[in-house]
């Protein structure tokens, strides 16, 4: 039974981003089980995260935690809790819980969980690679989603890489799937501003420098080897991308194809960057990008199998709608998703996700796993599979900092830490396995909805898989931005094949002249979204 209305539980939501804006020392405010002694109360409460809790007459005043919170619109004070977990989020690392199957290390068995995975190493040994997870790093046509996928390599094109070294290669991340571009209704492939679109950052945003101690006016990200993304419509002002305007995209990622070469990452080629949603310093929601699919790919494109999730299986089976006789899956809405939550009617349900380096994690498409009669909407392993291949939603809506790398990284200066940017409405995804690492970033991630009601049951997308907890010895999560965000803020629907076209309508380029927070704006009569900096003259101003 929900303790609270889907009212209420947009006004917590709210209330959590406030509390977690209100103090920097507060780095994850969540909504959780209310933990005693170690052990679930059974009562859910907004939650703070910490690293260590110390007894009160260690806190400073201004940082206590309130005993409950009086929100109006809801009756009753919100209990709260402090629990003791990771604070420390990033992009996306391994952890110590074990992955689902082999990625591809030497030894995995014999070796810590994840030892290698974090460094990229030593994944170039194709031949070591099995299935399922070789699947994901494989070259698909016709497009599915929950594969590999990159834009030009690290270090930019053709630099030498070597077997004790292969960072160059690195900049490989996860195709979530195909949706629509409602503002041309074309098909289109979404993954994460990370994985293909330069890290945008809105034009008025500034940066720490480590080098003059003051905040600088460069609101590009620049990477550790030097190249600045300055925008995704402007490849030749990163690297040097002869016949290149817009950030290619690459199936399969350039560190699987093992190889920094333009000539050889042409031939993988399905696309361009067509636009990234830009961060911002606090109160970011999506990490997300897309790319318009290059018509002239053969067989790159089917509406009756690119709407398809890369090895999530029965994807025919309890679906309340079809497409073509076959099951299409749409994006969950905002009181489906906040249905997930603790306490909340579908708390606890299955999860699953595709990923370039995890492969399939989750039920089904994973390892088999079959109900457990005594944690309703949790999985078990049948007699003789000692694998835990399972993972649920653990909140919905967490409030975080999070190390977005480079120089838009965290850096502390006497104590005081810059540039570690703020995300709110966040799912935090755990289980019985490493829910994701490096490269799963731009996973789309499902969960089944009203399991066992036949009537309801449905697979639907939750979220956009885009960074992990940061520590090996705490519980691992994988936090998500939630689908119903990302519709909105990218204007965007599920593709459940639609016939509809692919590539580029009608686009239009304006420049102007000084820096922009807005991520759109009107010129012309027409809406313009914003993609970042140029050198190039301004052409345009503002409607007025």
């Amino acid at each position: 039974m929900s303790k609270y209305s889907p009212q209420e539980l947009q006004l917590i939501k709210k209330e959590i981003s406030t509390l977690f804006n209100s103090n920097s020392h507060w780095k994850c405010v969540g909504y959780r089980r209310k933990k005693k002694n170690g052990k679930l109360t059974g009562d859910v409460a907004i939650t703070l995260l910490v690293d260590e809790k110390l007894p009160l007459d260690q806190v400073d005043s201004n940082n206590l935690f309130p005993e409950s919170i009086n929100i109006p619109g809801i009756s009753e004070s919100v209990k709260t809790d402090v629990q003791e977990e990771c604070t420390e989020f990033t992009l996306n690392v391994g952890g110590p819980t074990p992955p689902c199957y082999d990625i591809g290390t030497d030894g995995l068995p014999e070796r810590p969980a994840h030892a290698l995975s974090a460094s990229w190493d030593p994944w170039d040994a194709e031949s070591n690679w099995v299935m399922p997870v070789s699947g994901n790093r494989s070259t698909h046509r016709p497009l599915v989603g929950g594969i590999s996928c990159s834009i030009f390599p690290l270090s930019g094109y053709d630099t030498p890489f070597s077997q004790s070294d292969l960072s160059p290669l690195h900049n490989t991340g996860t195709l979530g799937a195909l949706c629509i571009d409602l503002d041309d209704n074309t098909v289109v492939g979404i993954t994460n501003n990370h994985v293909i679109g330069g890290r945008l950052c809105r034009g008025n945003v500034t940066f720490w420098d480590d080098d003059t101690l003051e905040y600088d006016a460069v609101s590009a990200y620049t990477s550790t080897y030097g190249l600045t993304y300055w925008s995704p419509l402007s490849a030749n002002d990163t690297i040097s991308a002869p016949g290149e305007t817009r950030y290619p995209v690459y199936q399969r990622g350039g560190t699987d194809a093992y190889t920094t070469s333009k000539d050889d990452l042409d031939s993988l080629k399905i696309g361009t960057v067509k636009r990234a949603f830009p961060y911002t310093v606090s109160n970011n929601k999506i990490d997300a990008a897309i790319f318009a699919l290059d018509p002239s790919v053969s067989n790159l494109f089917s509406k009756t199998e690119s709407w398809k999730q890369y090895q999530l299986a029965r994807q025919d089976e309890d679906m309340a709608d079809s497409v073509q006789g076959l099951s299409a899956m749409g994006f969950a809405t905002t009181a489906e998703i906040d249905s997930l939550a603790a306490g909340e009617a579908n708390e606890g349900a299955p999860v699953f996700r595709s990923g370039r380096t995890m492969g399939p994690v989750g039920w089904p498409g994973s390892k088999l796993h079959i109900p457990n009669p005594s944690r309703p909407g949790r999985l078990v392993d049948p007699p003789g599979d000692t694998g835990t291949c399972w993972i649920s939603a653990y909140d919905v809506m967490a409030s975080h900092t999070l190390n977005m790398g480079g120089n838009t990284g965290g850096h502390y200066i006497d104590g005081v830490e810059y540039n570690r940017f703020g995300w709110s409405e966040s799912i935090f995804i755990s289980g019985g396995a490493d829910p994701s690492t490096g490269g799963d970033s731009g996973s789309f991630v499902y969960a089944l909805f009203n399991e066992g009601n036949s009537s309801l049951s449905a697979w639907k997308v939750i979220g956009l898989l885009f960074g992990a907890s940061g520590s090996y010895d705490r519980n691992q999560y994988g936090i998500l931005n939630r689908i119903d965000n990302i519709a909105e803020m990218m204007n965007l629907s599920a593709y459940r094949g639609e016939d509809l076209d692919i590539g580029y309508k009608n686009t239009d380029i304006q420049v102007i002249d000084s820096r922009q927070s807005a991520v759109t704006a009107m010129i012309g009569g027409k809406l313009y979204w914003q993609v970042g900096s140029t050198n190039s003259p301004a052409t345009r101003v503002f409607d007025t």
